[in-house]
């Protein structure tokens, strides 16, 4: 119920027809998950009824559309690994390949370029709100300056950098919203008594081999002479690093673990050392995870009651 609230009132406060994204993303998860558990390879079949659905409404032109059916396509495939204990986590963050080739193949559409406007004219009206509140209420002018430099330094950045980060933006919420979807469908099982869906504990994160080729082909893409590609290229670069920090935490998790501290110290401890030094953090946990596709960390554990 929770989860329902928050996903409504999350599509209530985000402008339309995006803020649709917090209902129906989820909603075709959800549909698609449980229809390819119960009914194998035949589940294909929502995503593709979503497709339609959506492309009769909206049209293949709206960019937001095309997450609604490629997200349910990713749903399908949780569906079809349930059986047999289900996927590890890992496995799970690999099945969102297809919402990552979306957010790579987005700087591609027509328009992209009007999306890209679009967000830039919502921070800068945000950015002007945030001097005239300040201004009104009585702040000093040399701070209003600073501020005020401040934000036109970030409106470049902003400028610059937008059209690569933006569809690693659009591909991390998408990801939350598969995950609300899964969890809408846990629910679901438990009313109908059906068997539970399957539990990935963190501890046993690792991207499989062909997270690396991802992660080499956008390096591949950005050090080339193909300046197009940039978006397409940090988009990959930065969501397939983002998946090995996830695996540096999941080792230093499953060690800490296999020595007896708590998770809730672990979980503390993770956060502390983010928001202190979140760039050293970053690099330090996606270094672990890196180097975990070929030292295989966890393998190194002294099995219990085994030999050392």
């Amino acid at each position: 119920m929770v989860l329902l609230v928050a996903l409504g009132w999350s599509a209530a406060t985000t402008p339309m027809p995006w803020g649709g994204l917090w209902v129906l993303v989820p909603a075709g998860v959800m549909m698609s998950l449980l229809a390819s558990w119960r009914f194998g390879a035949w589940g294909v079949l929502v995503p593709v009824a979503l497709m339609g659905v959506a492309m009769a409404l909206a049209g293949p032109q709206s960019p937001w559309v095309w997450w609604i059916p490629v997200t349910a396509l990713s749903g399908v495939w949780m569906g079809l690994r349930e059986e047999g204990g289900g996927p590890a986590a890992g496995d799970r963050a690999w099945m969102l390949l297809p919402v990552l080739l979306l957010a790579a193949g987005l700087p591609w559409t027509l328009r992209y370029p009007e999306l890209v406007a679009r967000v830039e004219r919502s921070l800068s009206g945000f950015e002007t709100g945030l001097v005239d509140f300040e201004r009104r209420a009585g702040y000093p002018a040399d701070r209003l300056s600073d501020l005020e430099r401040a934000l036109e330094t970030l409106t470049k950045v902003q400028h610059q950098g937008l059209p690569s980060v933006l569809p690693s933006i659009l591909f991390v919420w998408n990801a939350l919203l598969v995950s609300a979807g899964r969890s809408l469908a846990s629910q679901v099982t438990g009313l109908f008594r059906w068997p539970p869906l399957s539990r990935a504990p963190l501890s046993g994160w690792r991207l499989p081999d062909g997270a690396l080729l991802v992660l080499l082909a956008s390096l591949g893409l950005l050090l080339g002479p193909w300046n197009a590609w940039a978006p397409t290229a940090w988009t990959l670069l930065l969501n397939a690093g983002l998946g090995y920090c996830v695996q540096g935490i999941a080792v230093v998790e499953s060690l800490l673990l296999a020595r007896g501290v708590p998770p809730s110290v672990i979980a503390l401890t993770m956060v502390f050392v983010f928001t202190v030094a979140w760039p050293v953090f970053m690099l330090a946990t996606g270094a672990v995870g890196l180097s975990d596709v070929w030292l295989d960390y966890r393998r190194l554990e002294r099995a219990p009651g085994g030999d050392s």
